[in-house]
């Protein structure tokens, strides 16, 4: 019989994190996102609203699923929202698959019960997610959505071949921009392991500088999340999780990607590059030779995370569709 138990303060909630890791890793579709280790270091910095509603569900004490949520009014409703939610990439649940109906009946009937929430909204679900299985009734109504894809390269064959594989177009830039790049100055290409203070500094400066030249604000600046990074990169380095790919031009960093090592996959969370050195390409110059590192590193894949730019599909990534599930409570 499946218990379900409720943690609903920040003391409880770290003290479940070494159990709640365990667990999630034990879960084979689970990415970097859905580990306690990124979704508390989002909590400690974007959660300082909100109330955790994190559900626990046991059998025999052992644990079968989480569901992480948190509380917040949000546009003058009490929501219930997923943790991570904003940022993170892939959302759903860490949920035994032989445990998922009766989990779900659970779900459903804490929802009735629990009236301290007016809507549900959670995105970045996977397109086959169980959470769409929750039925509209007479407390609230449940719609399933699509939500932004993920895309991804599945790597096969020699990197040879998956360079052959390319179009003609792509890989003409390319040796052009290599071309005019080492005809100015030296290009170094680096893969670093560690939380590097340097490499940090240059990455939140060159992604901000990239989007004001664009006259908008970047994912950093626009979620005030430069601490959030700060604090990831010192969490994952020690579980060899965190890789920084980096390109030196003339001696200095001009483009960096920062990504995150889980289970044979490199998911590139965030990109930058120096605004002044654009016309020479470097940020794809940097993307070829981190792609290559990867394959020749036995990856299976590189993982694009969310969005549909052109560009992904032009390196043969593949769309992962997402869905979004919403609850509105009856009133």
């Amino acid at each position: 019989m499946i218990k379900l138990e409720v943690i609903d303060n920040d003391s409880r909630l770290r003290a479940f994190e070494s159990e709640w890791s365990a667990f999630a890793r034990a879960i084979a579709e689970v990415t970097p996102f859905q580990l306690p280790e990124w979704l508390l270091t989002w909590w400690s910095h974007f959660g300082t609203t909100g109330q955790p509603h994190v559900l626990v569900f046991r059998e025999g004490g052992e644990i079968a699923g989480v569901i992480p949520l948190f509380l917040h009014q949000w546009n003058g409703q009490r929501q219930m929202t997923l943790i991570g939610s904003g940022i993170s990439d892939y959302l759903e649940p860490a949920i035994h698959s032989q445990s998922c109906p009766e989990i779900l009946g659970q779900l459903q009937r804490h929802l009735e019960a629990h009236s301290d929430w007016s809507i549900c909204d959670w995105q970045d679900l996977s397109a086959n997610t169980p959470l769409s299985k929750l039925k509209s009734n007479g407390k609230f109504d449940c719609a399933t959505t699509d939500d932004q894809p993920c895309t991804e390269i599945r790597f096969t064959g020699t990197f040879e071949e998956f360079r052959k594989a390319r179009p003609k177009d792509l890989k003409r830039n390319l040796r052009r921009y290599r071309q005019k790049a080492e005809a100015l100055g030296s290009l170094l290409f680096q893969v670093t392991k560690e939380a590097d203070p340097e490499l940090m500094d240059a990455l939140v400066e060159l992604h901000t500088a990239k989007w004001q030249k664009r006259g908008q604000l970047g994912m950093i600046q626009a979620n005030g999340s430069a601490e959030f990074l700060c604090d990831i990169a010192r969490a994952f380095a020690p579980r060899d999780m965190l890789r920084f790919f980096s390109l030196r031009f003339a001696g200095k960093i001009s483009a960096l990607i920062v990504a995150f090592s889980y289970r044979n996959t490199m998911y590139g969370y965030l990109s930058a590059f120096h605004p002044q050195h654009e016309h020479l390409g470097l940020g794809r110059t940097l993307l070829y030779d981190a792609l290559r590192h990867c394959h020749e590193n036995g990856y299976a894949a590189w993982n694009f995370l969310r969005g549909e730019e052109p560009y992904k599909f032009w390196w043969g990534a593949q769309k992962i569709p997402k869905r979004r599930v919403k609850l509105i409570r009856a009133s």
